[in-house]
């Protein structure tokens, strides 16, 4: 986990809440905005253990594991009890392991080979409901709406690779590529004000990203009648889907 992607986010905030001149009374006056900015825990779902590629007969168990990264949106009030919220979650990485292989009725236990790694990031906006009145210090809300994740940089495991290489399996290893995705997101959260006339707030919340993506696996068979044509195996849909839990500080105008 890279630190400095938690902590200069809030490193601005801090500085922000320090230099500012003075509070904005009514936090929750139509046409306010609410600006966050603070750390998500990111945990992708890993349970359905059910990649399968496209002949429908081999069938992996694998683990996601988790990472933390920074995040910031922007929330605009145009109504009693209603909002539109922009956020973006910075970029995460997640190393992906191989728990057990089955290829018809035969099992095979790998206890967690490294496969490779991948970068994840979101971009949200979200319809939100704040069943409270504004005058209220803790503001609870609800949102749902529509989720955009942006898989970069996925790279297969050199150790892997080379064991591949060495077993003749493959010509120069294996190359991941993985398609992005397009979801339904929702989230429930509260805001803290520091104070009923006091325009700083700190923030928490729980989000479910319902992400869904390919992964397609590039290589040459030295086995096959034309070793120098790449091949592909795909895997289809799978879920990625990862619950999100934030927590920051934010400033309202």
């Amino acid at each position: 986990m890279k630190m400095t992607r938690v902590l200069t986010p809030l490193a601005i905030a801090v500085a922000a809440l320090v230099s500012a001149q003075q509070a904005a009374a009514g936090m929750w006056d139509e046409g306010d905005f609410v600006v966050r900015v603070g750390a998500s825990w990111v945990d992708p779902d890993d349970s359905d253990n059910n990649l399968r590629f496209d002949d429908g007969r081999i069938h992996e168990g694998y683990d996601v594991d988790s990472d933390t990264t920074w995040n910031i949106s922007g929330a605009w009030l145009p109504a009693e009890h209603w909002g539109v919220e922009l956020m973006y979650i910075g970029e995460t990485n997640h190393d992906l392991d191989l728990e057990r292989i089955r290829d018809g009725d035969i099992i095979y236990d790998l206890d967690g080979i490294n496969v490779g790694d991948f970068d994840a990031s979101y971009a949200n906006a979200f319809v939100n409901w704040y069943p409270l009145s504004r005058d209220c210090l803790g503001q609870p809300y609800i949102g749902i709406g529509v989720n955009y994740t942006d898989f970069s940089d996925a790279g297969f495991s050199r150790a892997l690779n080379d064991e591949l290489i060495f077993n003749d399996l493959a010509v120069n290893g294996v190359d991941i590529g993985i398609g992005h995705s397009w979801g339904v997101t929702g989230q429930v959260g509260v805001d803290f004000r520091f104070g009923r006339d006091s325009a700083f707030l700190v923030n928490a919340a729980v989000l479910y990203i319902d992400a869904d993506t390919d992964i397609d696996f590039y290589y040459k068979d030295p086995q096959s009648s034309d070793p120098s044509i790449t091949r592909r195996a795909t895997v289809n849909d799978v879920d990625y889907s990862p619950w999100v839990f934030n927590l920051g500080v934010g400033y309202s105008f």
